[in-house]
Protein backbone atom coordinates (compact mmCIF):
# COMPACT_ATOMS: atom_id res chain seq x y z
CA UNK A 1 0.00 0.00 0.00
CA UNK A 2 2.94 2.61 0.77
CA UNK A 3 4.59 1.81 -2.58
CA UNK A 4 1.15 2.43 -4.66
CA UNK A 5 0.66 5.89 -2.32
CA UNK A 6 4.38 6.79 -3.05
CA UNK A 7 3.63 6.29 -6.47
CA UNK A 8 0.15 8.30 -6.65
CA UNK A 9 2.10 11.24 -4.64
CA UNK A 10 5.66 11.18 -6.66
CA UNK A 11 5.60 9.51 -10.05
CA UNK A 12 1.74 9.69 -10.92
CA UNK A 13 1.18 13.01 -9.98
CA UNK A 14 -0.69 15.03 -12.92
CA UNK A 15 1.34 18.18 -12.08
CA UNK A 16 4.50 16.18 -13.34
CA UNK A 17 2.14 14.57 -16.76
CA UNK A 18 0.35 17.23 -17.90
CA UNK A 19 1.83 18.19 -21.04
CA UNK A 20 0.63 21.74 -22.78
CA UNK A 21 0.99 22.73 -26.68
CA UNK A 22 1.64 26.17 -27.54
CA UNK A 23 0.76 27.31 -31.20
CA UNK A 24 1.57 30.58 -33.12
CA UNK A 25 0.11 31.10 -36.49
CA UNK A 26 3.06 32.17 -39.23
CA UNK A 27 4.21 31.31 -42.18
CA UNK A 28 7.70 30.15 -41.14
CA UNK A 29 8.36 27.03 -42.68
CA UNK A 30 11.43 25.13 -40.45
CA UNK A 31 12.42 24.21 -36.58
CA UNK A 32 13.67 26.84 -34.10
CA UNK A 33 15.38 26.32 -31.34
CA UNK A 34 14.07 29.39 -28.67
CA UNK A 35 15.05 29.64 -24.87
CA UNK A 36 12.51 30.04 -22.57
CA UNK A 37 12.47 32.21 -19.24
CA UNK A 38 14.03 30.69 -16.56
CA UNK A 39 13.62 27.29 -17.83
CA UNK A 40 15.54 25.11 -20.74
CA UNK A 41 15.65 25.75 -24.66
CA UNK A 42 12.46 24.85 -26.64
CA UNK A 43 11.98 23.40 -30.00
CA UNK A 44 8.96 24.87 -32.25
CA UNK A 45 8.12 23.25 -35.42
CA UNK A 46 6.70 25.51 -38.44
CA UNK A 47 4.53 23.98 -40.91
CA UNK A 48 4.12 27.08 -42.81
CA UNK A 49 0.79 28.18 -40.93
CA UNK A 50 1.58 26.94 -37.38
CA UNK A 51 4.25 26.59 -34.95
CA UNK A 52 4.24 24.57 -32.23
CA UNK A 53 5.85 23.19 -29.46
CA UNK A 54 5.01 21.13 -25.91
CA UNK A 55 6.03 20.47 -22.57
CA UNK A 56 4.96 20.50 -18.91
CA UNK A 57 5.97 24.63 -17.75
CA UNK A 58 2.63 25.48 -17.14
CA UNK A 59 -0.15 27.01 -18.83
CA UNK A 60 0.40 30.21 -18.96
CA UNK A 61 1.42 32.79 -22.18
CA UNK A 62 4.43 34.05 -21.46
CA UNK A 63 5.86 37.47 -22.95
CA UNK A 64 8.66 36.61 -22.80
CA UNK A 65 8.54 33.09 -24.61
CA UNK A 66 6.64 34.70 -27.25
CA UNK A 67 9.18 37.24 -27.96
CA UNK A 68 11.88 35.16 -28.47
CA UNK A 69 9.77 33.16 -30.74
CA UNK A 70 9.20 36.52 -32.68
CA UNK A 71 12.56 37.24 -32.87
CA UNK A 72 13.46 34.28 -34.63
CA UNK A 73 10.25 34.21 -37.15
CA UNK A 74 8.68 37.16 -37.48
CA UNK A 75 5.39 38.54 -35.96
CA UNK A 76 2.73 36.02 -35.15
CA UNK A 77 -0.89 36.19 -35.95
CA UNK A 78 -2.19 34.91 -32.59
CA UNK A 79 0.07 32.82 -29.57
CA UNK A 80 -2.18 30.41 -27.54
CA UNK A 81 -2.22 26.79 -25.86
CA UNK A 82 -4.26 23.58 -25.49
CA UNK A 83 -5.07 25.18 -21.90
CA UNK A 84 -7.30 27.40 -23.59
CA UNK A 85 -5.02 30.58 -23.07
CA UNK A 86 -4.97 32.89 -26.44
CA UNK A 87 -3.70 36.32 -27.52
CA UNK A 88 -5.27 36.61 -31.07
CA UNK A 89 -5.13 40.25 -33.31
CA UNK A 90 -7.20 42.47 -30.91
CA UNK A 91 -4.80 41.12 -27.87
CA UNK A 92 -3.01 43.70 -26.19
CA UNK A 93 -0.24 41.42 -25.21
CA UNK A 94 0.21 39.93 -28.87
CA UNK A 95 0.74 43.72 -30.25
CA UNK A 96 3.67 43.83 -27.59
CA UNK A 97 4.74 40.10 -28.59
CA UNK A 98 5.15 41.32 -32.36
CA UNK A 99 6.91 44.66 -31.32
CA UNK A 100 10.08 42.96 -31.29
CA UNK A 101 10.19 41.76 -34.56
CA UNK A 102 13.00 42.74 -37.09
Amino acid sequence: MKKLLFCLIVYCSPAMAAQTTWYAGSSYKGTVTVPIENGPNVVWKCNGRVCSMSGSWGNALSLDSCQSLVLRIGKISYYKNSAGAIWNARSTELAQCNQVAR
